[in-house]
């Protein structure tokens, strides 16, 4: 689904106005949708639970004063706290303060005792809703607001927010200085930018996306080319297994990498591609390692390279190039290869060669930063993987700063090297040369680990072996890469989790994705 800023999805919803929905009628389907999504995610909590819901005055607000009303309706028991005077509100969320029944509580306190009320009443709370400002919000907070957004989940109760977490930018993630801290998200129509960017998705929690009718036309139009996937998209990727497949016909692949004094990082992109489902590894790497992979992986073809006198693999000769390459489905390049100017040069020249799929990560991509070299891929062949330091050197710089503007970075690199950019951060985007970007569901801090971007080569190079598309290969790759840092945080602490903790879970993580076509499936 299409990502919008709250720029863009104002515009959604100002044209879907006037196109003749009325903009009260769009405010009540959002408003069921919130409440059911509620529902399901909280189906412990039953009438006459009580849910306390914080409103502010624009149409966010009257999202709330909707998920009320049917709450009551429901049988609960409904708090309203309103951060503002009747007339201040706006025309819907005030036609929706008339609706409310009853038997709703609705609570108008003195701007200085917002957040001891707040704290009276959600102390009382099984769940507590934030709909104060939803994207209707410019950083930095003023006032009562930066106490109340700190206080605001001291209780308990889960915190739910409608559309945006209230201080959380809709464009960029900006928070200044706090906002609402909220377990579960439910927004309107798409996926919001801030949700997805640092910091704003720290304060987001789980994200729920509710459609409410936007025409699909309006919302391509208002927004650029940038992708959030569902887990049945992801799942959706898999590689095809047919059940009388043999080794070669599950993909075959080479990784390439390793010097003198780095021999762990191309042992670690072989496990990521051991666990790719991919049916042949092959590790080539210095005579030296040879014995460690052997012990690591003895799933795997090892071959093991001379080293030249700078310390990094020695330029191959022409038979040997052949002989490794034989039979290859793809080709996963330069992880521990270091910094050898006589490696650098051999490689350049050598990755022009292959006409196959593959990744490029690493040294192999300093090995072009080094040498000045500007490289031009073959269309649809190359995935590279840089982390923001790899990137900067390769952009140059009178570029984007991947730091500051990662998807205008790595959109900007995939058109000039004509390659799929997997720009690693927090979180990772997937840029494509022709336009696309899908910013990646996935990960967490667990992976701020040496060597895990090792496994995450390995990983992407398996699956292309596997027939996927450069494209699609490293969207499912870094999907499953961060869920099984996830899952492997889950055993202890994401301060401990390390690369082969990440390679031994991607298991799971597949067999978590292929659960969704099992759902999707079932009568």
């Amino acid at each position: 689904m299409r990502v919008a800023t709250a720029t863009q999805m104002a515009a959604i919803d100002r044209r879907t106005i006037d196109g003749g929905t009325r903009g009260i009628d769009l405010m009540e389907r959002a408003g069921n949708e919130m409440v059911y999504t509620l529902l399901d995610l909280f189906p412990g909590i039953l009438p006459p639970a009580t849910v306390s819901i914080c409103c502010g005055k624009g149409n966010n607000a009257g999202d709330g004063l909707v998920v009320g009303r049917l709450l009551a309706e429901f049988g609960f028991t409904v708090n309203v706290l309103i951060l503002a005077q009747r007339d201040d509100l706006s025309p819907e969320a005030l036609t929706n303060l008339v609706r409310l029944p009853d038997s709703v509580r609705i609570i108008q306190p003195e701007r200085g005792s917002w957040t001891e009320t707040w704290l009276e009443i959600s102390g009382e709370s099984d769940i507590l809703v934030d709909a104060v400002f939803g994207t209707g919000v410019k950083p930095p907070l003023r006032g009562e607001y930066i106490e109340l957004f700190r206080n605001f989940g001291l209780a308990p109760a889960p915190v739910v927010s409608l559309d945006i977490p209230s201080g959380v930018d809709g464009e960029d993630g900006r928070v200044e200085p706090t906002a609402v801290r909220a377990d579960v998200t439910i927004t309107v129509g798409s996926p919001k930018l801030g949700l997805l960017l640092p910091p704003g998705r720290d304060y987001t929690g789980h994200m729920e996306v509710v459609d409410i009718g936007f025409p699909e036309t309006i919302c391509h139009q208002e927004t650029d080319d940038i992708n959030y996937l569902t887990d049945e998209d992801y799942a959706a990727l898999l590689p095809e297994r047919r059940s009388d497949a043999h080794k070669y016909d599950c993909g075959t692949i080479l990784v390439l990498g390793g010097s003198r004094d780095f021999g762990g990082a191309p042992l670690l992109a072989g496990l990521g591609a051991l666990r790719s489902g991919a049916g042949l590894v092959t590790l080539a790497l210095p005579e030296s390692h040879r014995t460690a992979a052997l012990s690591v992986a003895p799933e795997a073809v090892v071959r093991g390279l001379p080293v030249g006198t700078g310390g990094g693999l020695a330029p191959l000769a022409v038979a040997v190039t052949r002989s490794l390459l034989a039979k290859q489905a793809a080709l996963a390049v330069g992880p521990g290869m270091g910094s050898d100017p006589a490696t650098d040069a051999f490689l350049i020249d050598w990755l022009a060669e292959p006409d196959i799929p593959m990744v490029i990560d690493a040294d192999a991509l300093n090995a072009y930063s080094r040498t000045g070299h500007d490289p031009v891929f073959k269309p649809g062949q190359v995935v590279i993987t840089p982390h923001a330091g790899e990137l900067t050197r390769l952009i140059g710089p009178d570029g984007p700063d991947p730091k500051a503007d990662p998807i205008a970075a790595a959109s900007a690199y995939a058109r000039r090297c004509n390659a799929v950019v997997v720009a690693k951060g927090s979180p990772t985007i997937i840029a494509h040369p022709k336009g696309p970007v899908v910013i990646n569901s996935s990960g967490t801090d667990a992976l701020a680990h040496g060597g895990t971007g090792d496994v995450l080569t390995g990983l992407i190079g398996g699956l292309l072996s596997q027939g996927l598309s450069v494209f699609k290969a490293a969207i499912l790759g870094c999907r499953l890469h961060g869920d099984a840092g996830e899952l492997a945080a889950e055993e202890g602490s994401r301060r401990c989790v390390t690369a082969t903790d990440v390679a031994a879970f991607l298991p799971q993580a597949f067999a978590d994705l292929e659960a969704c076509i099992d759902c999707e499936d079932a009568p």
